[in-house]
């Protein structure tokens, strides 16, 4: 399966909350997938769980500027981070 290295390291973060390998959370994916590949379900599923953890803990705690979950996004994000574009995301958000 080939996913861009910051989906891996999300799927390790996952594998690591859960306390399973990231063979086992592939083999559990793969069995709930429908009508699509294993990598594209893959991806979906690192969404879905990382949207979930998000809600959870918006509720858990008290509101902060909205953006800055998304400017944490762009600043740490590799694919982001080392773009010329970097500053004005970040700023704008």
């Amino acid at each position: 399966m080939r996913l861009e290295p910051a989906m891996w390291d999300a799927l390790t973060q996952i594998a690591a909350r859960e306390k399973l390998t990231i063979h086992q959370i592939c083999g559990i994916v793969n069995q709930h997938r429908m009508n699509t590949s294993l990598t594209s379900a893959t991806r979906v599923f690192i969404l879905g769980y990382f949207r979930i953890l998000a809600l959870s803990l918006e509720r858990d705690t008290s509101r902060q500027d909205e953006r800055s979950i998304m400017t944490r996004v762009f600043r740490q994000t590799d694919e982001f981070r080392n773009t010329p574009f970097n500053n004005r995301y970040a700023g704008s958000l």
